[in-house]
């Protein structure tokens, strides 16, 4: 029922946002809102969880505090998942989904595909589904250098990726 996950979602991040607001601690990855988001994305089937994922990306819009949770949500959730490849690979096919159509894209989308491929935290190139078949990685390397400014192209990735010299960001090398 996609009415229904697109309400709980955004439920969820109004009252995780409403809850954490003035508070010094990171709203993300403690409370009750990101162990539902967890949970469903551990437990749903693989239509469930797409649905679910889909009503995370809808509201990866323009600057609001939806944005920002809810792009933090889908990171900690590719980062979490350390026993389940397929989450990884359905938020990856999502944000991807978004991002091959035309322009424009909502700025949440791209900052938080542009984190995800960028920051070495989330290990994003390393993963198996990236280089599934020559086809899908030249798709993920054309849509990496539509996305990252034309100096930042290479940094984060592997050797061999996107001119990458040695996978490291230099942010990552401080």
């Amino acid at each position: 029922n996609v009415p229904l996950m697109n309400s709980l979602v955004l439920y969820t991040a109004v009252h995780a946002i409403m809850q954490n607001a003035g508070q010094d601690k990171n709203p993300v990855t403690t409370g009750a809102s990101m162990e539902i988001f967890l949970k469903l994305s551990r437990d749903l089937d693989t239509e469930g969880r797409y649905l679910l994922l889909n009503a995370i990306a809808n509201q990866l819009r323009f600057p609001n505090s939806h944005t920002h949770y809810l792009s933090c949500v889908l990171l900690f959730l590719f980062q979490s998942t350390q026993d389940k490849e397929i989450v990884r690979e359905q938020i990856t096919r999502v944000l991807i989904e978004r991002l091959i159509v035309n322009k424009p894209h909502p700025w949440g989308l791209l900052i938080t595909f542009i984190e995800l491929i960028k920051n070495p935290t989330y290990d994003f190139w390393r993963h198996d589904f990236v280089r599934s078949s020559k086809e899908i990685e030249q798709l993920f390397q054309s849509v990496a250098r539509f996305c990252l400014p034309q100096q930042a192209v290479g940094q984060g990735m592997p050797p061999g990726t996107l001119g990458g010299a040695d996978g490291v960001s230099p942010a990552a090398q401080s």
